[in-house]
């Protein structure tokens, strides 16, 4: 972090401009993996004026920054965050445009845009409501489940980077499997402009439910995890691969390749970000000596 002084600063014009923040938070209590150390500055703007008043500030006092929403893709490091974490969780109003189009705020989860869908009977985004994320993370990262993926829905994208707010169209968002323009290029997301489809609330309830109610036979939904750890290889999945590899309980410290599922590492309650690192290195590691396949990490790292 920078020089107390400069800190002191910094949350003194927070405070001018009554942006919400707290200091010293443990990242652990905002991520869904419930690993990582103190972040010394965690920020709650409500709108897009707070948040382009809080790049402003990180510029003018050089603070680093990172954009977190629910944590429920990240790895927080033991060590925490000597910076500013930008939490968008109180950025998530929503509203019906017209017809079949909603606009939503990047910091809204993908439980509650899906609840809000149901209400307006506009179908296309029920595969999504069991993502334990933002829909700025899920547009992200293209996020997906049971044939399903963000790039159908969404229409056009607001964000902010360092020039001011700009708008992607949905040719511009550049998707691919768990992959979007903001994969290799600075910027925050504010609103996602979705075009959906008129449905019948009763089938889509019934959708939902049943996705819920496979989700929690098959998934280690009550532990500690950040979904799935690994991408899809090309040809095959990783959790087959994994459980091929006599890999499924197996456990460094705390962390544990789940018995319920091989896809999801799990956090058992104490688990250092050390060892859920070296837990994701010896699977891969394991895995391509006995299979040939490289398993890409999903996580991401704060550190």
């Amino acid at each position: 972090m920078k020089k107390r002084e400069e800190c002191s600063m910094f949350i003194q014009e927070l405070m001018q401009y009554q942006i919400q923040y707290k200091q010293n938070v443990f990242l652990k209590e905002y991520t869904t993996l419930h690993i990582g150390g103190r972040a010394h500055i965690m920020i709650f703007p409500k709108s897009v004026q707070e948040i382009e008043q809080c790049l402003k500030l990180c510029q003018k006092y050089d603070m680093i920054y990172v954009v977190l929403g629910k944590g429920s893709n990240i790895l927080a490091s033991d060590q925490g965050y000597h910076g500013v974490i930008i939490n968008l969780t109180m950025f998530c109003e929503m509203k019906r445009l017209d017809g079949q189009r909603i606009c939503v705020q990047s910091g809204a989860t993908l439980k509650n845009v899906c609840d809000f869908c149901l209400q307006q009977e506009l179908t296309g985004l029920e595969f999504a409501c069991g993502i334990p994320g933002t829909i700025g993370g899920a547009v992200y990262m293209n996020a997906g489940a049971y044939g399903g993926e963000m790039q159908e829905v969404v229409e056009k994208v607001v964000y902010l980077d360092d020039k001011g707010v700009k708008t992607l169209s949905h040719s511009e968002m550049q998707f691919s499997y768990r992959h979007s323009y903001f994969s290799q290029q600075k910027g925050i997301i504010l609103e996602v402009i979705c075009c959906l489809k008129i449905g019948n609330k009763e089938l889509m309830k019934k959708q939902m439910n049943d996705l819920m109610r496979r989700r929690h036979e098959k998934q280690p939904m009550s532990d500690y995890s950040a979904g799935s750890t690994f991408k899809r290889p090309n040809g095959h999945y990783a959790s087959a691969l994994i459980k091929q590899c006599g890999l499924q309980g197996f456990q460094i410290g705390g962390a544990q390749v789940s018995l319920k599922h091989a896809g999801f590492l799990i956090n058992c309650g104490h688990a250092t970000s050390q060892e859920f690192l070296q837990l994701i290195k010896y699977v891969q590691k394991t895995v391509y000596k006995q299979t040939g396949y490289q398993l890409e990490c999903e996580i991401k790292m704060l550190e």
